[in-house]
C-alpha cells in the first residue's frame, strides 16, 4: 500500500461499474486504519461529490472496522476499565476523539472536589462536597428536555453539554468520585441506573484499584447508602429502592442493589445507544451497536431483531 495506489482506487470509485466500486471499496477496507492518512491526503484533490461521499464511507467502514477491534480487545483483558469502555463507545460517533481529552474534564471536576474533601469527614459530607463540585460549580444537570437522544450516550458529548441521562450522570460521578478515592460504584437497578457508596473500613482505598472488576467481594461490598445522580446526588436507603423496584412491578432481586461490573455497566449503555439510534430511525448505527455487543458476550443481532424492542430504561 502506498500513495499512488490509494489514489488510483479512490480514481476508481467513479467507475460506472457498480461491480468495480464494491471492490474497490473491498480493497480500500482491507488495508485497515493504516490507510486512514493516505486517503485523508487524496481527498483534498478529489472534486467529484460522489467520489468524496463514497470516501467517506469507506473512511466509516475502515473506523467501525477497527472499533470492533478494539472492543475485542477491551472485553479479552482481565479488568476492563470503565473509562476506556465509554471512551470507545464515543469513538463510535466520534473516531479521531483523544482520550486525553476525557481525562482532562474528568480530572478537573476532581480538582474542585478535592479542595475541600477531607478523610475526617462522614461518608454523607463527603458526597456533598462532591455534589457541589458537580452541581453547582461544574452545572451537570439531567437530560429532561432531550431524554432519548443518542447524545446521552457519549460522555465527551456530556461532559461538553452537562447534561446527560442517569447512567452517563454517574459514569462522570463515579469516575471523579474513585479519582478521589471514595467507594462509589454502579448498580444496575432496572429502568434508572444508580450509585452505591460502600463502607469505606471494608475497603484498603489506599491501595484500591478502582478499574478492577475482581477488587469486590461479599465481604467488602457492604452499602452504606445510594446516590441519584440524575436528581441532584440524593442519597436513598436499600427501602426507598425497592420500593421503587415494586411500583414498577419487576420482581425483586438481591443483585439490583449490590455494585454491578464495569461490563454490564458498558452493555448498558450500549443498550441505551441502539434503543436512541432506533427512535432517531437510524437503523444501520442501531444494529451496528448491537452487533457491538454480541461481540461483548451479548446474544446475536437476530436475537434482538426478532425477540426484542429496545427501549429507554434510563
Amino acid at each position: 500500500m502506498n500513495t499512488s495506489e490509494i489514489k488510483s482506487l479512490l480514481f476508481l470509485l467513479d467507475d460506472t461499474d457498480t461491480e468495480v466500486v464494491d471492490l474497490v471499496e473491498k480493497k480500500l477496507i482491507s488495508y485497515g486504519i493504516n490507510a486512514l492518512p493516505l486517503i485523508a491526503g487524496e481527498l483534498t484533490n478529489i472534486i467529484d461529490k460522489n467520489v468524496i461521499d463514497l470516501t467517506a464511507e469507506v473512511v466509516n467502514k475502515i473506523n467501525y472496522q477497527h472499533l470492533l477491534i478494539e472492543f475485542k480487545e477491551w472485553y479479552d483483558l482481565p479488568e476492563k476499565d470503565l473509562l476506556h469502555g465509554v471512551y470507545l463507545i464515543s469513538k463510535f460517533k466520534y473516531p479521531t476523539l483523544e482520550k486525553s481529552f476525557l481525562i482532562e474534564r474528568i480530572e478537573k471536576i476532581k480538582f474542585n472536589a478535592w479542595l475541600d474533601m477531607r478523610h475526617d469527614i462522614t461518608a454523607e459530607e463527603k458526597v456533598k462536597i462532591l455534589n457541589y463540585a458537580f452541581y453547582d460549580f461544574h452545572k451537570f444537570s439531567g437530560n429532561v428536555a432531550d431524554y432519548q437522544s443518542s447524545s446521552n450516550s457519549f460522555i465527551n458529548e456530556v461532559l461538553e453539554t452537562k447534561k446527560g441521562n442517569p447512567i452517563m450522570l454517574c459514569i462522570i460521578y463515579m469516575l471523579v468520585a474513585q479519582q478521589l478515592n471514595l467507594p462509589v460504584f454502579g448498580i444496575n437497578l432496572p429502568q434508572h441506573f444508580m450509585l452505591a457508596f460502600l463502607e469505606e473500613d471494608r475497603l484498603d482505598l489506599k491501595n484500591f484499584d478502582f478499574k478492577s472488576d475482581n477488587k469486590l467481594s461479599a465481604e467488602n461490598r457492604q452499602v452504606l447508602f445510594y446516590i441519584n445522580v440524575f436528581h441532584k446526588g440524593g442519597i436513598y436507603t436499600q427501602k426507598s429502592l425497592e420500593q421503587f423496584v415494586e411500583q414498577i412491578k419487576i420482581p425483586s432481586n438481591a443483585l439490583y442493589y449490590l455494585p454491578c461490573d464495569n461490563l454490564t455497566i458498558v452493555k448498558r449503555v450500549l443498550r441505551n445507544l441502539t434503543a436512541s439510534f432506533k427512535h432517531e430511525e437510524d437503523i444501520i448505527k442501531s444494529n451496528q451497536v448491537l452487533e457491538i455487543l454480541y461481540l461483548l458476550g451479548e446474544p446475536p443481532l437476530a436475537y434482538f431483531s426478532e425477540n426484542t424492542d429496545a427501549n429507554f430504561d434510563e
